[in-house]
């Protein structure tokens, strides 16, 4: 008595449920590439985090930044990229983002659990 009752609704997802985990990954040429840190580097340099052998992409072209929502922010490369069908400096991505660099097309990935 005198504590109000739980609401009900809300939206159902794991948004916001505590331990509940979002995994990331990226889908290059078939190959699955898991996002397990805060950034993620795509480029040609064989520093970068995931390496794209691709004579259109920068040594250091693109950045992934997980968060709510997740990212993609270019790094001054010299072709840019398209994200979604738009080509653009930065972009929030969602499951199923297209992203375009030099000839490569990488597909962003993202689920609950």
């Amino acid at each position: 008595p005198g504590r109000p009752a739980p609401r009900a609704g809300g939206s159902g997802s794991a948004a916001g449920v505590p331990g509940a985990q979002t995994r990331r990954w990226i889908e290059i040429n078939g190959t699955r590439h898991q996002i397990s840190r805060p950034t993620l580097v795509l480029g040609r340099s064989t520093e970068a985090d995931v390496r794209i052998d691709d004579p259109g992409v920068s040594r250091r072209h693109c950045e992934i930044r997980v968060g709510t929502p997740a990212t993609i922010q270019d790094l001054g490369s010299t072709n840019g990229i398209v994200v979604d069908g738009q080509h653009t400096t930065r972009a929030t991505l969602r499951d199923g983002s297209r992203i375009v660099v030099g000839s490569t097309t990488i597909v962003y990935r993202q689920a609950e659990g």
